[in-house]
């Protein structure tokens, strides 16, 4: 590793003007088109994906429909696994890459993480793709449905950019890994932020429904426009909605750029853009789907249920907001209004989604948008740009444009914007060929039977070996086997490791009641109960301190992020030491607070794994419910001289006895220094009261 080092930085040396360079696109922006008159605009509805001209009258509001969006999707998902595709050099996955936590999201220092392979040092050649990787790439296309292709191959696609050092990236765009998949998924709800981490800090963002890039200031009658909505708008009633997967291709991911305003020496602003060949050579999947979508909700809502997916199996972490997971749209209009007859002249096959609709407009690709937010707002802007620039006849051409995000104003209602970066005219030739230096990848015994003594392992062998059970059938599971509602057995199956913890939790808990009370736990009722309060620990405590752990202190990194994932799978608290503390709760041996500070303690501690009668005997947390002990102890408190004239009170009665119980409840608690079991306690309070009442 150190000659490797000595490598990269010699290759630095001679190769200064790709380490760190000043360069700008010279594609210009397109400005803003201006698609609102003084007296109609274009509205987009982001769940049916209809673009409506809306004419205002002195009567009414007039709502037309003219258009109605095609979107696909393509998404980059980097692979979680150890190094990269073609070479050894470590990624954050890697267990010595974060000291020995391989999740850690604190970024490794920019170009340490590099092989000479990465930066195209010369004589370098690409080791075989990574074993990891491949299977990786297999659970993935079989979650998403794919028809497996045994024999793919792999090639170059050229391009010049600064962060592609090689000036051609490894990919299978003709001979892909998988093809021929399906998905079915929910669109994203319009009632529901599509990306709750968007949202700042404790502030709450009003949910934008529809707009425009330039809505007049119209005073309009609520109700009109109400009355005036098409019944084709069914923004009250969600479907499923099917979306067929085109292609899944391994390839290599690129550099990352970043651009910077610094101070030149002559004290003049200058822009620099800095590369980070880290992420140079790491695996990804492109996910490549048909152009099946018709809406920003339906595009954000295959987004999340692929990335839930990729999660799931374990291919992918997911995480967007750290670009482990980019999509690109392509975003293009169909009529469905013919203007010059000004009558609806529907597309007999727009609602066909195998089917591009008649007059589909150019496609334009949308690119490197990472989060559902992003996704959702960029949808909106380009359907209503195409649109704008339609209706004044001059139709978008095809092109690729990226995502400018702005301050929210009303020059940008949108919080942002597109701008091209490439035109068709700059089209890239990628001169596609065979790379020369791979074999074809053939998925036989030796690759799919590695690390294990099984060599003659067939495709569906392995599949059925290692693809977990999916989220969906997990969740139906856990509502008909343990009772739990949908949206806790929900929470559950968002994160997989969490799945097993929750089944060891009711079993260990099970285990332990039967074996105090000598009878088994077998009944409808007493499962449910049990699994219900284990899942109510378990999604909310346990959750809270893996979510507490993770959060880094920001005085001990100014940079900030997350020691590890935000997942049971580094509790240090597992399924059998919750399940002890769980039975303890259900023996009335603890209560609920003192349940808590257990479960804080047990989850501090980093060698001993103590149980949680141990923790509880050591500190004095032990239950006071026997009631002749009880009543004894509600004696000392009510006769006791200094509460003579609390009882004095009492016994003369009134509206406010109940606030005299009160006072005597939080003496007597904290006489038992919070171990008194609450209602038994104020069974014996009631008996003692009763007596010296009389």
């Amino acid at each position: 590793m150190h000659s490797i080092r000595i490598a990269c930085r010699r290759w630095y040396n001679i190769n200064p003007h790709l380490c760190r360079r000043t360069f700008s696109s010279t594609a210009a922006s397109s400005p803003s088109p201006t698609i609102s008159t003084s007296s109609s605009s274009l509205h987009y509805d982001r769940d049916t994906g209809i673009i409506w001209e809306k004419t205002l009258s002195l009567s009414n509001v007039q709502k037309k429909p003219i258009y109605q969006t095609i979107i696909g999707i393509e998404i980059h998902a980097q692979l979680s696994i150890p190094t990269k595709l073609f070479s050894s050099a470590p990624t954050r996955h890697h267990s010595e890459t974060n000291n020995n936590n391989i999740n850690n999201t604190s970024p490794a220092l920019p170009n340490t993480n590099v092989h000479p392979y990465d930066i195209a040092y010369p004589g370098t050649l690409p080791s075989s793709p990574s074993i990891q990787a491949i299977q990786s790439s297999i659970l993935a296309s079989a979650a998403l449905n794919c028809n497996i292709n045994s024999i793919s191959r792999f090639e170059r696609k050229h391009y010049f950019y600064p962060d592609l050092p090689t000036g051609y990236q490894i990919t299978q765009q003709r001979w892909p890994l998988a093809s021929d998949g399906m998905i079915k998924f929910m669109p994203t709800s319009s009632g529901i932020d599509a990306n709750v981490s968007d949202r700042k800090m404790g502030k709450k963002k009003k949910r934008r429904r529809g707009g425009s890039l330039n809505d007049d200031k119209v005073n309009v009658d609520q109700k009109q426009m109400q009355d005036n909505k098409s019944s084709s708008s069914t923004t009250n009633i969600i479907e499923p909605v099917e979306l067929r997967i085109e292609r899944i291709q391994l390839e290599q991911d690129t550099g990352k750029t970043t651009t910077h305003t610094v101070l030149n020496d002559d004290d003049t602003m200058i822009t620099k853009s800095y590369i980070d060949y880290n992420r140079a050579g790491r695996a990804l999947i492109e996910i490549v789907s048909h152009p099946d979508l018709r809406s920003a909700h339906e595009a954000s809502g295959a987004v999340e249920h692929i990335r839930k997916l990729l999660k799931h199996v374990g291919s992918c972490d997911g995480r967007m907001e750290e670009g482990s997971l980019r999509c690109d749209l392509n975003v293009s209009i169909a009529p469905i209004v013919d203007d010059e007859r000004n009558e609806d002249t529907t597309n007999s096959n727009i609602d066909d989604r195998q089917e591009l609709p008649l007059n589909t407009g150019e496609r334009v690709e949308v690119k490197n948008l990472n989060s559902l937010r992003q996704i959702i707002t960029a949808t909106e802007y380009e359907a209503l740009r195409q649109s704008a620039l339609a209706q004044n006849c001059k139709p978008t051409g095809r092109e690729t444009r990226t995502w400018s995000v702005k301050p929210t104003s009303e020059t940008h209602p949108l919080g942002g914007e597109t701008f091209c970066i490439r035109a068709k005219g700059d089209a890239i030739d990628y001169r596609f060929m065979p790379e020369p230096d791979l074999p074809p990848l053939v998925l036989d015994g030796e690759t799919l039977g590695y690390g294990s003594s099984d060599k003659n392992m067939s495709l569906e062998e392995y599949i059925d070996m290692h693809m977990p059970e999916s989220a969906e059938d997990a969740k139906l599971r856990l509502v008909s086997e343990y009772g739990l509602t949908e949206d806790v057995a929900a929470v559950i199956t968002g994160d997989p490791p969490a799945i097993a913890l929750f089944e060891l939790t009711v079993e260990t808990a099970k285990s332990e009641l039967e074996s105090t009370r000598s009878e088994e736990i077998d009944k409808a009722a007493d499962m449910k109960k049990l699994s219900t309060l284990a899942a109510n620990w378990l999604c909310n405590d346990l959750f809270a301190l893996v979510k507490k752990s993770a959060v880094r202190d920001i005085d001990e990194s100014s940079e900030g992020g997350l020691n590890h994932l935000i997942s049971v799978e580094y509790s240090t608290v597992d399924g059998q030491r919750l399940g002890a503390l769980i039975a303890m709760l259900v023996n009335d041996l603890l209560t609920t607070p003192m349940a808590k500070k257990v479960l804080a303690i047990m989850y501090d501690e980093e060698e001993i794994q103590s149980h949680p009668k141990d923790i509880a005997k050591v500190n004095g947390w032990e239950v006071i419910s026997d009631m002749e002990t009880l009543i004894q102890l509600c004696q000392s408190v009510v006769l006791d001289s200094k509460n003579a004239g609390q009882l004095e009170q009492y016994k003369l009665g009134g509206k406010k006895v109940w606030k005299i119980e009160k006072f005597f409840v939080g003496k007597i608690m904290g006489a038992s220094k919070g171990n008194a079991h609450p209602e038994r306690m104020n069974e014996a309070l009631s008996i003692v009261l009763s007596k010296v009442g009389l």
